[in-house]
């Protein structure tokens, strides 16, 4: 891929991380005020709360899906680094080591977290709530992370 076919690319990619972080900007503003989640408060939400959690949950996962599908294989190969033939922790540990990410394992963590509550089941309710719980304390992080890779992009077109 040519460097102006990359641009474009990473120009979509950006695109749609914004969108993304817009949708869980607005969900999260209209959750915050019960966040953290319990037992108790959970059962106490409306139809529309449980939406707005619901969205924030899909946006999350999107925008990590987005970022560990297109974003960290664009942003290093626009530093020219290798990719294709790399496992995916591969490339999250140069990510870590670019500090572009705070921690490879963090981010499979969150993962697996995001993995586990897209799921509803009723038996397993309290580890739902503390997933929920855990993606709205990290979220921003996902948004620092397209921050960063926005630099290393806005640094190579500039340079």
């Amino acid at each position: 891929m040519n460097k102006h076919e990359l641009n474009d690319k990473l120009s979509q990619v950006f695109d749609a991380c914004e969108l993304h972080v817009q949708r869980m900007n607005f969900a999260n503003s209209k959750i915050k005020s019960f966040l953290p989640l319990s037992r108790d408060n959970y059962y106490e939400l409306d139809e529309e709360s449980i939406s707005f959690i619901d969205q924030f949950i899909f946006r999350f996962s999107k925008l990590q899906d987005l970022m560990g599908a297109r974003l960290f294989p664009s942003i290093l190969e626009l530093l020219a680094e290798p990719v294709y033939d790399k496992a995916f922790i591969d490339i999250l540990n140069r990510l870590e080591k670019l500090h572009v990410i705070e921690s490879a394992t963090e981010w499979v963590e969150l993962r697996n977290i995001r993995n586990d509550i897209a799921h509803e089941y009723p038996a397993s309710l309290l580890e739902r709530i503390e997933g929920i719980n855990v993606l709205f304390n990290n979220w921003k992080k996902l948004e620092q992370i397209v921050e960063n890779c926005w630099l290393i992009y806005d640094r190579q077109v500039r340079s």
